[in-house]
């Protein structure tokens, strides 16, 4: 997938970045938000980048924030820290490299997408439309 392509699908889908703890936190507030973490080294993580963007494009769920964090320099110790705070089944979520995507509500993971290049468009789709629709 070209950089082009992923470009343009960040801007359909108003992809906004959280550089800095402050922006993270604040997203914490939010009734609902979609985090993507982003790792540019990463080939699966390029791969999840586009089944999540251009699911979020088809979907068109712009009542939903969504937001992203670079951890390409996996210094964000901050996103880690809230990750392992959190209660439930979570110790399954890797961080740093597959294209993981955070559903968040109300400052708490309530669920997330695992390896969305593994589970292709049709299944990423769907955890989407659950999770907005409930």
């Amino acid at each position: 997938m070209t950089k082009d392509v992923l470009d343009a699908l960040e801007r359909t889908i108003q992809l906004k970045e959280l550089a800095t703890q402050q922006d993270f936190e604040s997203v914490l507030n939010l009734d609902k938000a979609l985090i993507y973490l982003l790792v540019d080294w990463s080939v699966p993580e390029r791969a999840s980048r586009y089944a999540v963007y251009k699911t979020l494009s088809d979907l068109e769920v712009n009542e939903i924030p969504v937001f992203k964090i670079d951890c390409s320099d996996q210094e964000k110790q901050y996103v880690v820290d809230w990750l392992l705070g959190q209660h439930g089944d979570y110790h399954r979520l890797f961080y740093g490299g597959n294209g993981e995507t955070l559903l968040i509500e109300k400052g708490k993971l309530t669920d997330f997408i695992k390896l969305p290049f593994q589970l292709g468009l049709e299944i990423v789709r769907n955890k989407m439309l659950a999770w907005q629709t409930h």
